[in-house]
């Protein structure tokens, strides 16, 4: 029986110190299972700050690019923006440059026109006197056509712009006696402005229009106008140094312009 009793308390010590035995090893493996998991954790925790810390990185080299992307564009704008003003710079200096041309060649297209005109106005006068009796000349017989025009109690002869008085020997060819009348300007007459006032010419003759009368007066020769050409028949003086033309008692100096000569009244 005491055999027996041992046994059974021998057996329940070894139980007893089985379980302690597994009781702590339990916990050992709970020791290491915590401690595995934590430093596990910690691992993970280190990971995920160093995944952190290249987000991080990454996020700044993203907005790093993104901000020389947008600086580059700036750039690229102004660039553009200074590009194209400049081509409208040049644009509009090509367009001054161009229409001060344009201007330049109309001004003298128009001088060339001016010139043209007054050399064939001065030629058709020249053409035009030449078929005229010269100042001075003495007809016989006047044109057929002419008209009788009475300035005070003296009677002139007009016919085509040419003034007639009768003397000895015939029909004597002379200007406009001063204020003899037309209605009718004689073909080819020029008009001169001068002093604000409107004058025409022909022959030797100078005219105003008198709107009362309506009709064109003989008046004297205005000093200072000056004519493109004179009457057949003028003749030469000098006059301070200097060769002057006369026609009756009129006094012309010769003046170059333009490449031609005009006639200015003394």
């Amino acid at each position: 029986m005491f055999n027996n009793f041992n046994f059974s308390k021998c057996l329940g010590l070894i139980l007893v110190f089985t379980l302690m035995l597994l009781s702590d090893q339990a916990m050992a493996q709970r020791n290491h299972n915590r401690s595995g998991k934590t430093a596990t954790q910690v691992k993970a925790g280190d990971r995920n700050k160093v995944n952190g810390r290249q987000d991080a990185k990454t996020l700044d080299r993203d907005r790093s690019d993104a901000r020389d992307d947008r600086q580059d564009a700036r750039e690229d704008r102004a660039d553009d923006r200074q590009e194209a003003k400049e081509e409208r710079a040049e644009d509009r200096q090509e367009a001054k440059e161009e229409l001060a041309e344009d201007r330049q060649e109309a001004r003298e297209e128009r001088a060339e026109d001016r010139q043209e005109a007054r050399e064939d106005r001065w030629e058709d006068h020249h053409k035009r006197y030449k078929s005229l009796h010269r100042h001075g000349a003495v007809v016989v017989t006047l044109p057929v056509g002419h008209t009788r025009i009475v300035v005070g109690t003296t009677t002139y002869y007009y016919y085509g712009g040419v003034y007639y008085s009768y003397g000895p020997g015939g029909y004597v060819v002379i200007s406009g006696p001063t204020g003899a009348r037309l209605v009718v300007l004689p073909t080819g007459y020029v008009t001169v402005s001068f002093s604000g006032a409107s004058y025409y010419y022909y022959y030797g003759t100078y005219y105003c229009y008198d709107p009362v009368a309506k009709a064109y007066i003989v008046v004297n020769a205005p000093a200072g106008v000056e004519v493109p050409a004179l009457p057949n028949g003028y003749t030469t003086a000098v006059y301070n140094g200097e060769t002057i033309y006369v026609v009756g008692t009129v006094r012309y100096r010769p003046v170059h312009r333009h490449g031609m000569t005009v006639y200015v009244v003394l």
